[in-house]
This record gives structure tokens, sequence and C-alpha cells, in this order.
């Protein structure tokens, strides 16, 4: 088994002032095993160039980009990557590519890849590109969820979410959200794009696929920015029977929800930050 090394490309927030980082309402792994680079979701593209550069990192190495869904602060960064790289392989649901749109006070905003004419950009490039709706294997222990079982009590989709086509959207239930297992030394680490199906029928699902009842870390965006106590209550309560040790979360997860899951779990809970790096 490799040593996984993970680092953050893409964040809301940055607070290494000693590097020209950039933040943005964004997120990007990278996650390095062996000779494996991997990218989890490429952020809006405002900075995921200019934080690869000051890190070091080259993105013309990658040889695999997992989109978690289809919304922009998660696939935005995919064009900007083709520009130095055309031969990695794009993981993907095949609703990423449909017209996604958020609802707001009767009007219906495109938030999706395929409502911004990238859709040509990338059928053109050359990259390989791998559908699907069922989990897929990357790597020796580095595997997709596919989609999520909509199973707690406690968690939907938000009711502003719309696919298809402008003029006749319906309503999505984001069932390209996926996540991504690793299988370490230390157990199964989850790597979430924004959970927008539950953190909780995500790491419901993991535990099913792996066959293992503990989760050893889980890093990315918890989408609980809207969560009410009760919810955050609930939530904590199922966090603690999976015996999570370390939560590195952010984007999407919310300054109240980080907060309480904090005076909640102590040190284990990490606000993850550009240039974060963690190693399993």
């Amino acid at each position: 088994m490799n040593n996984i090394k993970i680092t953050t490309l893409v964040e809301n927030t940055v607070t290494m002032g000693i590097m020209p980082l950039t933040a943005e309402h964004g997120l990007s792994f990278l996650i390095e095993s062996g000779d494996r680079k991997i990218l989890f979701d490429t952020g809006q593209g405002l900075t995921i160039i200019g934080n690869t550069k000051a890190l070091g990192i080259d993105l013309s190495k990658i040889d695999t980009v997992v989109l978690s869904h289809a919304h922009f602060d998660h696939t935005g960064g995919v064009k900007n990557i083709i520009e130095s790289n055309n031969h990695f392989t794009l993981v993907a649901h095949p609703e990423v590519f449909f017209g996604k749109f958020a609802g707001l006070g009767g009007d219906f905003t495109p938030i999706g890849i395929g409502t911004k004419g990238e859709m040509e950009i990338i059928t053109k490039s050359g990259i390989k590109l791998e559908i699907g709706e069922e989990p897929f294997e990357i790597a020796p222990g580095i595997m997709t969820t596919g989609i999520i079982p909509m199973e707690t009590d406690f968690e939907e989709v938000e009711a502003m979410f719309f696919k298809g086509e402008e003029g006749s959207e319906l309503t999505d239930l984001i069932e390209d959200d996926k996540a991504l297992i690793l299988d370490t030394e230390k157990g199964t680490v989850v790597i979430l794009g924004c959970a927008h199906r539950g953190i909780i029928n995500t790491l419901n699902h993991v535990v099913k696929l792996t066959g293992k009842n503990k989760i050893y870390a889980i890093m990315g965006g918890l989408h609980l920015i809207y969560a009410d106590k009760e919810k955050l209550n609930k939530i904590s309560n199922c966090i603690r029977d999976f015996g999570i040790e370390k939560m590195i979360v952010g984007h999407c997860t919310g300054f109240s929800a980080t907060n309480a899951l904090v005076n909640e779990f102590g040190d284990r809970v990490t606000p993850n930050t550009v240039g974060h790096v963690i190693e399993f």
C-alpha cells in the first residue's frame, strides 16, 4: 500500500501569507500515490494555475481528474488544466454534462459545466472520458463511490437546484454527487466535494462499499452551511459512530457548522485552507 499525499489546491480561505496563494469559492485536491497524480475537482478556474505554480506542482503530470459533481466551483478549472495537459482521464457521472441551474426568486442561474460551452473544449481536447454511474476504481486502493443513496431522514438536497434545458428545468437531486475513497495504512479516507446528498448518506455508502465500519478521515466540503442546530447534532452523533479521527473541512461546510464540529470534536477538526498538505 502506497503512502498517499493530499494537497489542497483550491479552497475558500488562505492563511499561508509567505506564499503567493489565492482563495476562491471552490475546491480542488491533488492526491499523489506512488506514480499516480489525481485531481479531485478543479475549482472555478480562477486560482488553480497560480496556486499550483506557487506550490511547485506541474499540472502536465496529472493523469486523472475526478469531478465530484457538475457545479462550476468544482468543474470550472478543467479548461485551464487542458491548456497544459490533454492526456489525462476525466472521471465523472453523465449528469456532470447536463445543464445545471440554481433557482432563486423565480430566476434560473446557470451553475454547471454543461451550460458554459465548455463541453466543446473537453470533447475536442483529446482527453479520455470515463463516464458512469457506478463506483469506479482509479488505482488500487482509490475508487469513486458512484451514486450515493439517500437514506437518512435528516439529509436532503435543497429545492433550489435544477437541471435540464434552459426553459424546461427539472428538480435536480444531484445524482452526479460522488466522493473518493482512499484505502490507506491508517484506514479509510473519504474525499468530499460538497456532499450534496448528505455527509452521513455518503459515509454510510462508503462503509457498504468497503466493508469497513470505521473511517479514519474525511476531507472536503460537508454542505452544512444551511444546517440548523438539530441537524448538526444528529450529524455529530453519526460521525461519532464512524470513529473518525481527522476531519479537514472547508468550502461549503460553513463557519457555524465548522465551529460546532470543533466544539464537539476538538483538535480532530481542522478548517481547511489553500496549501494544506497531509499524508496518510
